[in-house]
């Protein structure tokens, strides 16, 4: 089948450029889609950067200057990129282990990861589900320890009618392919403390913006990115796609200001957003009730009083042999699932942990595949998900 839907989608048409570029000749586009970000995070002050590693490195290098601390919590099953953000900012990378339930930090690991030298801590709100007791966490850290909420896979999503990101000292959000909100680059800082925001801003001020021959062909990337997850594209041109996807963490951050096009893009579909961030929450939840009955995969257990706007959907397979079965069937059905990331961060980097340290993150990097919940994944395509996966 040459039609294929794809694990990530884009929401970005031909239309939207066009009114993109009509918008920045007429508004501060960088302005108004500042203003829609610090709705949603319930933050006084937001900064925008080029992706959101960019986001992470320049919090952690601000951190670092106002403390002499040394180490950076994080979960041990995350992207890669996070790690060399926190080593090309002279910090330690320290690792906490995850819960299989959530696929989130474990606080009892967590806990026990604490020492005199902790500088921050890394809440990651994994494939859109909220992080459990993100409420409290700040509280129950000791007062030097920041929470920073990694919110790159997460925006939309909410507890108690709160979004992710307002639970933090600070927090950071992506933008790039496969995103809740797709821009292919770009990346923000929220945050309420004044003398944080100052010193971001200080910094950002001596960074570079694009000129015209980026905006060129930053245009062309969007373009192409939108048509390469159109499904009868992406099934023909698969072979040569799946060159472009990342497969391993970058080995160093490119730390820009963010462009206007990219700025001026996600004012825009800011304004359509919530149709965007229901999709994918109905989609996963569609999902999770057709395959609740079957006994040889793990479920994510959704947080009470949370409403996850799924970046994909985890499933944890019992049997390796089953999970690739599922895969392939899925294919031949013209569905992608994905391994995501294939070893947990004490196996992508030598940090000084041994290769059976945190279980739990070695087993949802072995027993792991992610489903697609985009607003592009078709409701027949959704059907046949569960129709190929209760019989896998």
């Amino acid at each position: 089948m040459v039609y294929k839907v794809p694990i990530i989608g884009s929401s970005v048409t031909y239309k939207d450029l066009m009114s993109v570029f009509s918008r920045m000749e007429k508004e501060c586009v960088i302005g108004e889609f500042s203003r829609a970000l610090a709705g949603l995070a319930q933050a006084r002050h937001i900064h925008l950067t080029n992706s959101g590693t960019a986001s992470f490195y320049i919090i952690l290098k601000i951190l670092k200057e106002r403390s002499g601390r040394k180490e950076f919590i994080l979960p041990a099953y995350t992207a890669g990129s996070l790690v060399v953000s926190v080593i090309k900012a002279g910090l330690k990378p320290v690792l906490c282990d995850v819960s299989q339930d959530d696929f989130n930090l474990s606080e009892e690991s967590l806990f026990n990861a604490i020492s005199k030298d902790t500088l921050a801590v890394a809440a990651v709100h994994m494939f859109g589900l909220v992080v459990k007791d993100i409420r409290s966490l700040q509280q129950k850290l000791p007062r030097d320890v920041i929470l920073i909420e990694d919110c790159a896979q997460s925006m939309g999503s909410s507890l108690d009618g709160r979004h992710t990101g307002s639970f933090g000292k600070i927090s950071f959000f992506s933008f790039n392919r496969g995103k809740n909100l797709a821009l292919y680059g770009g990346g923000s800082i929220a945050t309420n403390d004044d003398g944080i925001a100052a010193a971001i801003g200080k910094e950002l001020r001596d960074l570079k913006k694009e000129n015209r021959i980026s905006k060129f062909t930053h245009t062309l990337k969007i373009l192409a990115f939108s048509l390469s997850v159109k499904p009868f594209i992406y099934g023909l041109g698969f072979p040569i796609i799946s060159r472009f996807k990342d497969t391993a963490p970058p080995r160093d951050i490119s730390i820009k200001r963010i462009s206007d096009l990219h700025a001026g893009l996600g004012s825009l579909l800011m304004e359509k957003s919530e149709g965007f961030f229901s999709k994918r929450h109905d989609n996963g939840s569609f999902l999770l009730d057709g395959l609740k009955e079957k006994d040889s995969i793990s479920l994510p257990k959704i947080l009470k009083d949370s409403r996850p706007v799924f970046n994909r959907l985890p499933i944890l397979f019992k049997d390796l042999k089953n999970r690739d079965v599922a895969r392939e069937e899925l294919w031949a059905a013209g569905i992608e699932a994905s391994r995501m990331y294939m070893r947990p961060l004490h196996h992508m980097f030598d940090i000084g942990y041994k290769r059976r340290d945190f279980p739990c993150a070695n087993y949802i990097a072995d027993h792991l595949l992610t489903l697609p919940v985009h607003p592009q994944a078709e409701e027949k395509k959704l059907y046949k998900i569960i129709e190929v996966m209760n019989r896998a």
